[in-house]
């Protein structure tokens, strides 16, 4: 699943609110940047839930636990595509498309092949 659309196709990455070009583009990542944060607010709910199990109804631990494992469920299922350039150093713009990381990693891989066809075409 993929926020808006992204679409690679002739040196350039179009996208629900901006195109980029190829050639203009050096790194592109697929990162998961709420991971981290989910997974320590998710160990900190189940650390509250079991400090306080002896004043807690059965109902309020099992909502603290279903609320962590669904914390933990969106900071693994949150990816974050950027691409980056000296052209969009410190710009919004680099923070292109969000969506789920197997989604993510596919259009990345379709940008570094379509970037090498248009690197060969301007060897040739």
């Amino acid at each position: 699943m993929i926020i808006g659309f992204v679409k690679v196709e002739d040196g350039t990455v179009l996208t629900h609110r901006d195109s980029f070009i190829l050639d203009s583009v050096s790194v592109v990542s697929v990162r998961r940047p709420y991971l981290a944060g989910s997974l320590l607010l998710s160990s900190a709910l189940l650390g509250f839930s079991a400090s306080f199990a002896d004043l807690l109804y059965m109902g309020e631990m099992l909502t603290l636990a279903a609320l962590s494992v669904a914390i933990a469920i969106i900071g693994l299922m949150t990816g974050h595509l950027t691409l980056l350039s000296r052209d969009l150093k410190g710009s919004e713009l680099s923070s292109a498309v969000w969506g789920t990381p197997r989604a993510l990693q596919q259009i990345r891989q379709c940008i570094v092949i379509e970037r090498q066809k248009s690197q060969a075409r301007k060897e040739s």
